[in-house]
Order: C-alpha cells, then sequence, then structure tokens
C-alpha cells in the first residue's frame, strides 16, 4: 500500500498561482521549492509566498520545503521564514556530511523552541547528491533523529560522473542503479526508513515515468518525488502493493503459521522466515479492519448514483477498478463552468 510520502509532488515556491492549487491537487503530499525553481532575485518573495502557503494549507497536507543548500548562504534565512505550524519538514538538498544534519538539527531546535513549536515536530529528508555524501549516507541520516529518510538526486551525480541524464532510451545509466542500491542498502544498515527517489523529468511518458518509479520500488525506495501533477497517480500505482500480491502475501503468512514457522511451499515458492517477515510488513500498510478489503469491484456505471456507490464500497476497503468512456464520466462535466 501507498503511505502519504510514497509520490511528493514539487510546487513552484515563486508561483503563486500554483501554491493556490495545492487543495485541489490530488497529492497527499508537497514539496514547496525555495530551490531550483526560484532565480536567485525572486528568494526574498518567494520565501514570503512559501509561508503564506504554509499558514494556509498546512493543516490539510504535508508540506516539506526544500530549502537552498547550506553553502549557498540562503538556507538559514529560508529556515527562518517557513518554520511555523502547518510545516511537516524541510528537504535539504546537497547534503554532503554528517554536520550538514547536525547544524540544520540545531537551526531547527532553536526556531522550534521560539516559535511554540514541539521539540523535533519538523523532519528532514537529506538528499544525496554526490559521490562523496553517498560513501557517507549512513553517517548523514543518523546524525539527528528528526531525519525521516534519505533522498537521491540524480541530475547532480550524473553530472559529477559525466553520464548523460536522462538517457534518451528511458534506461538508466547502471552507475546510477548502482548508487540507487548502494542508498538503500546504507539506509537500511543505519536504521532508516527506505529513501525516497528523486523527481523524473520525463512529462510526455507517463508510462515511462512508472517504469521507473516500479524500479524504484523494486530497489528498495520508499518513495518517488514528482515534478507535475499528472505523475502523481503513476508513482502511487508503482508503489501500491495490487490485490493480487496482498492476497500472495496472505497467503504466505496463513501458510507459515499453519507450519509452525518452519519453511514451507506455497504454490511454486519456497517460504521461509525472511519471506513471511516481508509479506507480514507488506500487510501491515494495508489499512486494517477494512469489510471489503480483499474484494474487487468493477464500475461500469456512469452519472450519479452508481459511482458513488462504487465510491462507497471503495471506502470500505474494496480494490474498485472505474471504466469510463473515452470521453469521460458525463458527470464530470457538470457543475460550475466558465467560458464555455
Amino acid at each position: 500500500m501507498t503511505s502519504v510520502l510514497t509520490a511528493m509532488l514539487f510546487v513552484p515556491g515563486g508561483d503563486e498561482r500554483k501554491l493556490a492549487k495545492i487543495p485541489e491537487l490530488a497529492a497527499a503530499s508537497f514539496i514547496l521549492d525555495l530551490e531550483d525553481s526560484v532565480a536567485a532575485g525572486e528568494k526574498e518573495a518567494a520565501r514570503a509566498l512559501v509561508a503564506a502557503a504554509i499558514r494556509q494549507h498546512g493543516g490539510g497536507r504535508t508540506l516539506y520545503v526544500r530549502v537552498n543548500s547550506l553553502d549557498s548562504g540562503l538556507a538559514e534565512d529560508d529556515f527562518a521564514a517557513v518554520v511555523a505550524p502547518g510545516l511537516a519538514g524541510i528537504v535539504l538538498p546537497k547534503a554532503r556530511t554528517a554536520a550538514d544534519v547536525v547544524a540544520v538539527d540545531g537551526l531547527l531546535a532553536e526556531l522550534e523552541r521560539t516559535r511554540g513549536l514541539p521539540a523535533a515536530s519538523v523532519a528532514v529528508i537529506a538528499t544525496i547528491e554526490d559521490a562523496g555524501a553517498l560513501a557517507r549516507a549512513g553517517e548523514i541520516g543518523t546524525a539527528a533523529a528528526r531525519v525521516h529518510c534519505l533522498g537521491f538526486g540524480a541530475g547532480d551525480l550524473a553530472a559529477e560522473l559525466g553520464i548523460e541524464w536522462p538517457s534518451p532510451d528511458g534506461i538508466l545509466s547502471p552507475t546510477i542503479l548502482a548508487a540507487k542500491a548502494q542508498l538503500v542498502l546504507a539506509s537500511a544498515a543505519a536504521g532508516l526508513a527506505p529513501p525516497h527517489d528523486g523527481a523524473s523529468v520525463v512529462l510526455d511518458d507517463l508510462e515511462a515515468v512508472r517504469r521507473e518509479a516500479e524500479e524504484s520500488r523494486r530497489l528498495g525506495f520508499g518513495g518517488k518525488h514528482a515534478i507535475h501533477p499528472v505523475q502523481v497517480a503513476a508513482i502511487e500505482q508503482a508503489f501500491a502493493a495490487g490485490f493480487d500480491e496482498l492476497a500472495r502475501d496472505r497467503a504466505i503468512v496463513e501458510a507459515f503459521e499453519r507450519s509452525g514457522g518452519g519453511a514451507t511451499r506455497v504454490g511454486g515458492t519456497l517460504v521461509d522466515a525472511p519471506l513471511a517477515l516481508r509479506a507480514r510488513r507488506r500487510l501491515a500498510g494495508a489499512p486494517p479492519g477494512l469489510p471489503l478489503a480483499g474484494v474487487r469491484v468493477l464500475d461500469l456505471s456512469s452519472l450519479y448514483a452508481a459511482p458513488l456507490i462504487a465510491t462507497n464500497l471503495a471506502d470500505f476497503g474494496a480494490d474498485v477498478i472505474k471504466v469510463e468512456h473515452p470521453r469521460g464520466d458525463d458527470a464530470r462535466r457538470w457543475g460550475l463552468a466558465k467560458d464555455g
């Protein structure tokens, strides 16, 4: 199943129109960006816009802010502007050493204290973007308890290594894949949550985005950034445990328990303790106690009454697949209209 942080959608911090759309977007978590998407002369104005967005939308959405890197000389002003009620966390770009995280932890602790926020309430995702930081990933991730997980930035690493990114054929370089795997292993060794993958820059091929997200999931990542709202569903789909996977996990756990904890066979697979543990962990992420969990519903209806019932069935745990005419459900054209 997916979590709140599975697909984190970037929103340019200097774009007031896009920030205002946060309540309308189909994403559970956002990264309000003060770094790459904001020109040098617009940083101060962007801080004010992001601070206003946190006040307005922080209660209903999980909002992180990507600040400027520590070596830019801008990060301290970023923290001062955005640390307030409604801020869930900070995305720290170009985290290079444990000292970077310790410095950020100290800044956040002081701001939390002076602004009446609970201690360590602002989480940190420390982004690994160069080879040296990758070698120190475990130290960086454990430098402060507020680090939720590590992030991965392929663009800067590829530039450092002289690797083409994104690749024209949509296939990631083996070196980038190896770096991702190293980050997953370092996170696990340090006892951290699975790392978060950086965004795909592909905008016109959602199938490519989904494949890249599925590859990240297979490597062991816990989620992926999105740079456009259309990417969110593809990422969530890639990271979600499907109906068939959950059914197989239940079969594995039940068979392992019937065997008394010994190795057993499920279908054509030998199930031992590690496989049973993985199945239990995935099932633990599924919504508990929903009466229709495990039921698949095919919704071929349109307009109002039947789709509403299908929605209710999904609320009770059913796996609902809605099929529409190519023009879309007619109900999508109801409601307020402007300019026709």
